[in-house]
């Protein structure tokens, strides 16, 4: 059918004929890393001592990115380039638009004829749960934030600013970063922004805060 929308019990749209959702592509764990310890940054959560580019992470492309941390993990998301983490962080997994969905039990369709949800291929779309919410005016340039997000859920990881910019001093080169550095533990993910040479949190989000949704995939879940 087309026109078709379903709510959940928050009165949150969940499906609706007139869209077409993002649906689990692949995954892959997040193990090797290279280069350990290229970075020198220390926070109040951690430092960069024992992280290093993920060898076998995924380019930043039309799919959206979404990362389960294992316990203890760091990271860095840096967009347009690897994360740079500690071995063994995670798992990796993308979901897109151009996913083929299969037919069958309670299939809807758009105006068009296209089918865009079913409840085969529901298991495939991520379930937001939440969202790890940094509040406008947060100091994250000293402090750091931290919120339980659960151990067994997905981080929108394109959404976390990140920028890393190696320089080794060859003809003037110079080491610059900016963005959240991501500690996870038991449940708890904290973060604060790291700055050298690029803008502060104060001179970018601050004003505004960051929402970040955190989601379940079924089907890896």
């Amino acid at each position: 059918m087309s026109g078709y929308q379903i709510f959940n019990s928050a009165g949150a749209l969940t499906i609706d004929s007139d869209y077409f959702g993002t649906y689990y592509r692949d995954s892959k764990a997040y193990a090797a890393i290279t280069d350990r310890g290229i970075y020198n940054i220390n926070t109040p959560i951690g430092n960069t001592s024992d992280m290093g580019y993920v060898a076998n992470a995924y380019r930043p492309d039309k799919n959206l990115q979404w990362f389960k941390f294992n316990d203890g993990a760091k990271a860095i998301f840096c967009n347009g380039n690897y994360p740079l983490a500690t071995a063994n962080s995670g798992v990796m997994a993308r979901t897109g638009t151009d996913v083929a969905i299969e037919s069958g039990y309670k299939d809807v369709y758009n105006a068009a004829g296209k089918l865009v949800w079913s409840a085969v291929s529901a298991a495939k779309i991520p379930r937001i749960i939440g969202f790890y919410d940094i509040p406008a005016g947060y100091n994250l340039d000293s402090t750091a934030y931290s919120q339980n997000i659960g151990t067994n859920t997905f981080l929108l990881a394109g959404l976390c600013p990140g920028n890393l910019s190696y320089g080794d001093g060859a003809e003037g080169s110079i080491t610059g970063y900016s963005g959240l550095f991501l500690r996870f533990s038991g449940g708890i993910l904290s973060t604060f922004w790291i700055s050298q040479y690029q803008r502060s949190w104060a001179n970018t989000m601050r004003p505004y805060g960051l929402r970040i949704p955190y989601a379940i995939l079924p089907n890896l879940n």
